[in-house]
């Protein structure tokens, strides 16, 4: 019989009735002995007796439930049972039970449906589908380990924020308590005064995600408000009842991290009986309270939580079993940069932990990691570049944006756009089309227009990339009055590699690009045979119909800067 293997995961006792009693007698049986916590059931058949023997040893081990009939095994068990079980196969050696494991582990992260590329954060996206996502660390407190006391003025806290954003950061991840071990609580009040003035200036100044590094929901809920998109909760809901809540009544992405005990005692002794399995039950267990009080599944990610109530030989295990994480179905954020655990290796100040950052999250990244919290993000997102395009085979985006303007210097503001946009964080221009002037399309009367179009290849995701033109159009001075109206300089998004997105901030391909001449004619000049539609741009300009006059006017020069 041909290798067969089904999981399910069940969170409430509920769905724990229900998987069993469609699984027939054999489930049945089952319902009275379920353990707590065995929220991932498995159907097994068709594999050798050894392997799922093996298997199922290790499991019961860790408290799962057993049960065989013939060939067929059930297993009930936990996230940390079942990987000591997909760790058993494997140290044995042997084929078949590396492929059992293999199959396992799929299955189970299967479970929870595949992650979409981008996760939804309010009006933005987490690329954490795409490739990795680069969490720049902003802490606004006086006591941090690495940059406590730099960023408590809101003027230098926002200015860092800026600068991480220039150097590649996709989210900012900002937090006004220290959680370095041996920390002490701040109220809520203190906290707020550091971090709301910063995300409310953030909110309207930067183009990515705004996290708030919190676990009391108060401080949540008033940093959402103000305009803030994830929550990154060290506790995973665990020291603040009503933070599962306030996660879900914004329906915003939340972090769980894993710690042991509180950052005032979590490294006094820090003990486990299997780390791995033991933190991957704790996740478990608070990804269950967090779709418990409503938060959606695509919505959460997990954290181990490096250097929170671990010794030195505890993050090391964890390093190397990195991947044990990807079974929550959830992506895996890694935050080792310049950790005392990197010091104890190397025998170096945080100063000097720089390349010790580097290699855990090259390796995280092979292990599966989708998103990295560091404080030296330029540093980091290029050791994520790299290990993104050797690992994942990533590359970036190719992208094509028509730019316009008829009002001043219609020619300089385009040279001032284009020098802009060369000017985004991972993002090149390829090419630069000629400028053309073309008669304004709509009711209104106005200037001809000079139009343009540009390939790049870009990291930043669609919706990113639409909001930094929106940016770029509003520092060069637009102001959106009149439909169909003269513009300054006006940047649309027309292709995005062969993706499609039908959002309001973010339609690809652009829904006119195929009827207008002024966006066809430069784009045949750069690449007469993409296609979109089921023509080619080429194809699409033969196709017009009479109208719309354009003119030659030249090549658009100096726009290195």
């Amino acid at each position: 019989m041909e290798l067969a293997i089904q999981t399910w995961e069940a969170y409430t006792p509920a769905a724990r009735r229900r998987v069993l009693n469609d699984l027939g007698p054999m489930g049945r049986s089952a319902l009275s002995e379920l353990p707590p916590g065995a929220c991932h059931i498995g159907l097994l058949q068709g594999t050798s007796h050894e392997a799922a023997a093996v298997l199922a040893a290790a499991v019961e081990q860790r408290g799962g439930l057993v049960r065989r009939r013939g060939d067929a095994w059930l297993i009930a068990a936990s996230l940390g049972a079942w990987w000591q079980g997909i760790t058993a196969l494997r140290r044995s050696g042997q084929a078949c039970r590396w492929e059992v494991a293999r199959r396992v582990e799929a299955s189970l992260m299967e479970d929870s449906g595949r992650p979409a590329k981008d996760m939804p954060c309010r009006d933005r996206v987490l690329p954490v589908g795409r490739r990795t996502v680069v969490m720049g660390v902003l802490n606004v407190t006086p006591d941090s380990f690495w940059d406590g006391g730099r960023h408590l003025h809101p003027d230098v806290a926002v200015a860092r924020a800026r600068e991480m954003v220039a150097e590649g950061a996709d989210v900012i991840d900002i937090g006004g308590e220290s959680t370095r071990p041996g920390a002490e609580p701040v109220s809520a009040a203190e906290e707020l005064r550091r971090v709301l003035p910063v995300v409310e200036r953030l909110a309207g100044e930067v183009t990515v995600p705004l996290s708030i590094d919190t676990y009391k929901a108060e401080v949540a809920e008033r940093a959402l408000a103000a305009g803030a998109h994830i929550i990154n909760d060290i506790s995973a809901l665990r020291f603040d009842p009503a933070m599962a809540e306030v996660a879900a009544a914004h329906d915003v992405p939340v972090v769980l991290m894993h710690m042991q005990g509180t950052p005032r005692d979590m490294q006094r002794n820090p003990t486990y009986d299997a780390v791995v399995p033991d933190i991957l039950d704790f996740l478990d267990a608070a990804i269950g309270r967090a779709l418990a009080a409503g938060v959606r599944r695509e919505l959460i990610l997990v954290d181990p939580g490096i250097g929170f109530g671990k010794t030195l030989d505890h993050n090391l295990e964890i390093l190397r079993e990195l991947e044990a994480f990807r079974l929550t179905g959830c992506p895996v954020l890694l935050g080792p940069s310049r950790k005392s655990f990197i010091g104890n290796i190397l025998d170096v100040p945080p100063l000097l932990r720089l390349e010790g950052t580097a290699a855990s999250i090259a390796l995280g990244i092979k292990a599966g990691v989708s998103v990295v919290r560091v404080h030296d993000v330029e540093a980091m997102r290029r050791t994520a570049r790299v290990a993104d395009a050797i690992v994942r085979g990533y590359r970036p985006a190719r992208a094509f944006l028509s730019l316009g303007a008829n009002l001043g210097d219609p020619v300089a503001q385009l040279r001032e756009a284009v020098r802009r946009l060369r000017r985004l964080p991972g993002t090149r221009v390829v090419a630069c089309s000629s400028v053309y002037r073309t008669e304004p399309v709509g009711p209104v009367a106005q200037d001809w227009f000079y139009n343009l179009v540009l390939e790049v290849e870009t990291d930043l995701d669609p919706v990113r990339l639409v909001a930094e033109g929106l940016r770029i159009e509003d520092e060069l001075g637009r102001r959106r009055t009149v439909r169909w109206g003269p513009r300054v300089i006006d940047i649309d998004l027309v292709l995005y590699g062969d993706e499609r997105m039908d959002r309001p901030d973010c339609r690809v391909p652009h829904p006119e690009s195929h009827r207008r001449r002024f966006v066809l004619q430069p784009l045949v000049e750069l690449a007469p045979d993409v296609r979109w539609r089921g023509r080619s741009a080429e194809e699409h300009l033969a196709n017009l119909p009479p109208g719309q006059a354009l003119e030659y006017w030249g090549p658009l020069e100096d726009t290195a800067g």
